[in-house]
C-alpha cells in the first residue's frame, strides 16, 4: 500500500471517529432521572407514617432488618429491598414548589409520608390523566409510578418476615396439640408419645425452616389450640394459637397483632410428628 493511500485510510479513520463522536455526544440521554443520588445500602432506618400510624424498621446487619414499630420483630428483607428502591425511582416530571399548588394534589397535609435516615419523602394524590403519584421530597414536587404507595399504605403486618421462628434461632423445646418435645439428659430429641427420632427432627426443622404464604394482621376468632415453641436465649416461649384448619391453617399471635397463614398441609408437619408413619 503507497504511503499516500495509507495516509487517505488515516484520514478515513479519524473523520469517522470523530463524526461518531459528534453524534454520539449530540444524542439526548432519554432515561429518567433518579429521585436521588442515595445507595440504598447506605440507609440504616425507615420510618413509614400513613393515617396517623407509625412503622419502623432498623437495619441490624448488612442482611437483616429489623421492624421495632409498633412490636419487634424479624422484618421480610425482600419487602424492604422493594421498599428502598423508591430512593432511585425514576422520576417522570419535576415542578418547583411555585409550579403546583400542594393542596389540589394531596401534599399539603400529606396522610403518607416516608423517611430513609434523614431523607423524607410524602406521598400525594394519582395523576388521573398519567396515573402517576404525585410525591414530594425537599423542595420539590415530583411524579413517580404508582407502585410504592400500596405497599406503605398496608398494615405493618405486610413488612413482617414469613419465617415462623427467628432465624437462626435455636428450637429447645416443643409443646404441641397432643405432645411434648424435648432433649433428653444424651442430648437426643425425646417425645412423651412413640414418635420415632427422625419424625421428630423432621418436625423441628419444619417449624425452623417453614413459612408463611402471607401475614395478616389479626382477626380475633375461635382459638381451636395453642402451641409454644422454646428458644434457646429467650426467657418467654413464642406462642401460636391456632384459629382456622379451613380452608387454609391460620396461626394467631394476638400478642403482635398478626397473624400467619399457611397451606393446610402444614398442620400435620407441624403439630403431628410421625403421622405419616403412624397406623390404626
Amino acid at each position: 500500500m503507497s504511503k499516500l493511500h495509507l495516509l487517505n485510510l488515516l484520514l478515513f479513520v479519524v473523520v469517522i471517529s470523530l463524526a461518531s463522536l459528534i453524534y454520539f455526544s449530540e444524542v439526548p440521554d432519554t432515561r429518567l432521572q433518579l429521585l436521588t443520588d442515595i445507595s440504598p445500602d447506605d440507609i440504616r432506618s425507615i420510618k413509614i407514617q400513613h393515617n396517623k400510624n407509625t412503622t419502623t424498621i432498623n437495619k441490624l446487619n448488612e442482611t437483616q432488618w429489623q421492624v421495632t414499630q409498633p412490636v419487634s420483630i424479624a422484618a421480610n428483607n425482600f419487602r424492604i429491598s422493594s421498599i428502598l428502591k423508591l430512593l432511585q425511582a425514576p422520576v417522570h416530571k419535576r415542578y418547583d414548589l411555585t409550579e403546583i399548588d400542594p393542596g389540589k394534589i394531596g401534599l399539603e397535609n400529606p396522610s403518607t409520608s416516608i423517611q430513609f435516615d434523614d431523607t423524607s419523602i410524602a406521598f400525594g394524590l394519582i395523576n388521573t390523566a398519567t396515573n402517576l403519584r404525585y410525591i414530594r421530597s425537599e423542595n420539590s414536587i415530583y411524579t413517580i409510578e404508582d407502585v410504592y404507595y400500596p405497599l406503605l399504605s398496608s398494615n405493618f403486618s405486610s413488612l413482617v418476615s414469613l419465617n415462623l421462628l427467628p432465624v437462626n434461632s435455636t428450637i429447645e423445646k416443643l409443646i404441641l396439640l397432643d405432645q411434648t418435645i424435648a432433649k433428653d439428659e444424651k442430648g437426643l430429641w425425646r417425645s412423651n408419645r412413640e414418635i420415632d427420632t427422625d419424625s421428630i427432627i423432621k418436625t423441628i426443622d419444619y417449624w425452623q425452616h417453614r413459612q408463611a404464604f402471607g401475614i395478616h394482621k389479626y382477626l380475633p376468632r375461635n382459638e381451636l389450640s395453642e402451641v409454644f415453641i422454646h428458644i434457646k436465649n429467650q426467657a418467654e416461649p413464642i406462642r401460636y394459637i391456632v384459629t382456622d384448619t379451613d380452608p387454609w391453617l391460620i396461626l394467631a399471635r394476638p400478642e403482635l397483632e398478626l397473624e400467619y397463614h399457611l397451606d393446610i398441609e402444614a398442620y400435620e408437619q407441624l403439630f403431628k410428628p410421625g403421622i405419616d408413619t403412624q397406623t390404626d
